[in-house]
Formats: structure tokens, sequence, C-alpha cells
């Protein structure tokens, strides 16, 4: 959403620069990954057993559902979402798909209270 709050500021048009947005949301999980895995391997994690056993697939998978479910919700993002959707379909998400489920379900009600 509050991508999706910038986009709208920025006053950009979405249609033209596909390209950068999906850009921009391949970024913004690469960097949502690397800060969970340094976060999770600091002093402080380590000297309390913290273990971070998270694959990038999986967080790759994650983000592009919420990116997707979030701007579905938001009008003029078609484009971004067909390269989103394309994703999400490729045979290598299918066991995402099933694995996370029940996390996705739980998500979506969330976010079908929030006010968009």
């Amino acid at each position: 959403m509050k991508m999706h709050h910038y986009i709208m500021s920025w006053g950009t048009n979405i249609k033209n620069n596909k390209k950068f947005f999906n850009n921009v949301i391949k970024q913004v999980i690469r960097y949502t990954y690397t800060a969970i895995r340094h976060k999770s391997g600091n002093k402080v994690a380590r000297d309390s057993g913290g273990v971070c056993d998270l694959q990038k697939c999986s967080v790759t998978w994650l983000g592009t559902h919420a990116f997707y479910t979030v701007l579905s919700k938001k009008p003029g993002t078609s484009d971004v979402l067909k390269s989103l959707k394309f994703e999400l379909s490729l045979p290598r998400s299918k066991p995402l798909r099933r694995q996370f489920r029940k996390v996705v379900k739980e998500g979506l009600q969330g976010v079908s209270a929030l006010d968009f």
C-alpha cells in the first residue's frame, strides 16, 4: 500500500513505466529477503539462539503474492498485475502456492478489513 501511495503522489503513469515498476517490486522483495537474513544473523540473534531457515524462493513468492493482492485492489495497475500474475502462474510456484495456502488465506482475511 505504501508503494501505491508513492506511485500516486509521484503522478507517474504505471502503464508507461511497467518495466520500471516491475523492477522496483523485485528489488523491494530482494531487499526484504536480504534484510531478514541480515537481522537474523546479527550478534543479538545469534546469542539468543535465533535461527532463520528462510528460502529465497519462499520470500519471493510471498512478496509477489502480496504485491499482486494489494495492487489488484487499485485502479490503473493492470499492466503490472499481468507480470505478477505470470510470475505466480509459473510451474515453480505451484508447490509454494500449496505450501502457503493457509498463510495466504489468513492474510487475505486481514486485507479485506483494510480500507483501500
